[in-house]
């Protein structure tokens, strides 16, 4: 593949992404099983298409500077990544984020620590791997992984991950196919633990989603006790049941798609279950490593109507509880309003609740040090190394 045809197609594919809101992994995914794309290709166009998407503010400013025409202009930001013009000291006083998310995160955690979050979340996030502890061992499968010519790092903050270095195709591997690892982010690994699952419970998980932190929920209650899983959204279900497909043996029990939080389907379960996880949709600005498209699909008139989704989830999530169960609050969100703003109003709301310190809970599972606003487990990407992640323990009294 030349250089000029790479250029034209991740300009083609980056018109889709910014004009017509596509998810950026999917508009690469269907690229490339078009023209049934091979490695080097997929490298070379997605790296092309990533690099716009992290630093289309500099981008954008090294194109004013040379005066292109509209019509050029996707090409001009990719012909300018290709030849490593994006670079932030080019504009050192301009961030990379979207203005108004730069705003929020100067309001909300200070000049200084915008500035940190602004480079970290503009960075390429890495690979991690978390351990199937029922069938292995963390050393054990690392020693397996380096035999096939995979090379790790365990993780020093958490008990079960692995870091890789580089991009082997890990999903293809016969270890993953026995179950014996997931691929998830350092920072969502530290949220099952935090619902301190407990042998013969049974647990309901709220969002579901595609499943990564339900298999993690598993793993730990092991086959004493049951999770009940559950979403409004039928697609990412249907890929939690291929998951558990591929790793049998969990008691877990998937419920058809809510179609809202006062679904029926959760009628049976009210003041009975012993713990909640709601794992709430929200903006997701703790994952631009990984999801940099984000920034330019996200607005901020967004932001209160997830506040106002993940509130009604919460109250949702509380109603199932019997006295003395515990519920876990969890985004991948970096700001407040979707963190402890939520918190704050249902507290407010629910006084028969009480909130506890996330931390000495998971260190009584293996978790290190981390920086974390106490009372809740607050991730930053710039000083936790991992996504960014907000998590509230909460306890409905006797």
């Amino acid at each position: 593949m030349t250089q000029e045809l790479a250029i034209t197609l991740a300009a083609a594919l980056l018109e889709e992404i910014f004009d017509h809101s596509t998810p950026a992994d999917g508009a690469l995914r269907r690229l490339f099983q078009r023209r049934n794309s091979g490695s080097v290709e997929r490298a070379r166009i997605g790296d092309l298409v990533f690099a716009v998407l992290r630093h289309r503010r500099f981008l954008e400013r090294q194109a004013e500077r040379l005066a292109t025409p509209e019509t050029a202009r996707l090409v001009t930001l990719v012909s300018l990544a290709a030849a490593g013009m994006g670079e932030r000291s080019l504009f050192p006083e301009l961030p990379a984020l979207p203005e108004w998310l730069w705003q929020a995160l100067v309001a909300q955690y200070g000049v200084s620590t915008a500035h940190a979050l602004d480079q970290a979340l503009t960075r390429p996030a890495p690979t991690d791997l978390r351990v199937n502890r029922q069938k292995i061992e963390r050393a054990a499968l690392q020693k397996q992984l380096a035999a096939r010519d995979i090379v790790t790092t365990p993780l020093p903050n958490t008990p079960d991950g692995l870091r890789l270095h580089g991009n082997p195709p890990v999903t293809t591997l016969d270890l993953f196919h026995q179950g014996l690892f997931e691929i998830q982010d350092e920072g969502s690994q530290w949220i099952a633990p935090l619902l301190a699952p407990r042998p013969g419970e049974t647990i309901v998980d709220l969002c579901a989603g595609g499943g990564g932190k339900t298999l993690h929920l598993a793993t730990l209650l092991g086959r004493r006790g049951q999770i009940i899983a559950t979403d409004t959204d039928a697609k990412r279900l249907g890929q939690l049941n291929q998951r558990l497909r591929r790793v049998p043996g969990h008691r877990v029990r998937v419920l058809p798609p809510l179609r809202h939080e006062g679904d029926p389907a959760l009628k049976p379960y009210v003041g009975k279950v012993d713990a909640v996880l709601v794992d709430a949709p929200c903006s997701g600005t703790g994952t631009l490593r990984r999801r940099p498209d984000l920034m330019w699909h996200l607005a901020p008139e967004q932001i209160p109507l997830f506040h106002e989704r993940q509130c009604g989830l919460l109250a949702a999530a509380a109603r199932l509880l019997r006295p003395g169960g515990r519920l876990v609050y969890a985004t991948c969100s970096l700001l407040a309003r979707e963190n402890q703003a939520v918190i704050e109003t249902f507290l407010n709301e629910n006084p028969n609740f009480r909130l506890l310190s996330a931390m000495p809970t998971l260190a009584a599972r293996g978790f290190g040090e981390i920086y974390s606003m106490d009372p809740y487990l607050t991730l930053l990407p710039h000083i936790a190394g991992c996504d960014g992640f907000f998590a509230a323990l909460l306890q409905r009294n006797r």
